[in-house]
């Protein structure tokens, strides 16, 4: 009979995780173990370090003949951990966009999706401006930006040299327009877009500056 052999300790995590992502239910530790062909010891080590980088959570316990076992499922971050063609998908949609809208049409319909992105962020406003734009910046790190708050001769600016639509806006600068209605929005100014990477400069950077007032 050939021996089973275990998983090696760097695959075990991965094997966990697609365990878990394949599975239409918990699964309790000692099912770890027999798939992975380690000691349930092993595995509960394994389970408890994939809970505290919070890529597994505990589920319902699952009723057995003798006590009940605890159960795992992945959990959000843990599901993002497996690819998924975001990016392809963007492409796609703003084509068949830029295919059926006229170039106008094609910024505002960007803007507006720019506003929305604003109201799911928005909480807590800082009333000085220049704190304002420090807590957008921090905003705009949580989604990917790696920004940050500078102070320029004419005020404060926001420079990102991360952009999370890069590929998008090197095929069509009017998803630069999402980002600037977000700012605009967040920040109730005017805001200047001084340089971009989709322009071939280094960085993005905004400025802002007191909104003019409506007639």
């Amino acid at each position: 009979m050939t021996a089973i052999n275990p998983v090696e300790p760097g695959r075990s995590r991965d094997r966990i995780l697609e365990i878990l992502l394949k599975s239409e239910g918990p699964v309790p530790v000692q099912a770890f173990a027999a798939a992975l062909c380690i000691s349930r010891n092993a595995a509960h080590q394994q389970i408890m370090t994939l809970q505290r980088e919070g890529l597994i959570e505990p589920a319902t316990a699952i009723r057995t003949k003798g006590r009940p076992s605890q159960g795992y499922r992945l959990s959000p971050a843990g599901k993002g951990t497996f690819p998924r063609q975001y990016a392809l998908l963007a492409r796609q949609l703003l084509e068949e966009l830029s295919a059926h809208l006229g170039p106008a049409e094609l910024r505002a319909a960007m803007q507006r999706i720019g506003l929305s992105l604003a109201d799911s962020l928005r909480s807590g406003e800082a009333s000085d401006p220049e704190e304002r734009v420090r807590l957008i910046a921090g905003l705009m790190r949580d989604l990917g930006y790696q920004s940050r708050a500078v102070e320029s001769e004419d005020g404060p600016e926001i420079e990102a040299h991360n952009c999370v639509f890069h590929d998008l806006a090197m095929a069509d600068q009017s998803i630069c327009e999402v980002d600037l209605a977000l700012l605009r929005s967040l920040s109730g100014q005017t805001v200047e877009h001084r340089r971009c990477m989709a322009r071939g400069e280094r960085s993005c950077r905004f400025a802002f500056k007191p909104a003019k007032p409506t007639a």
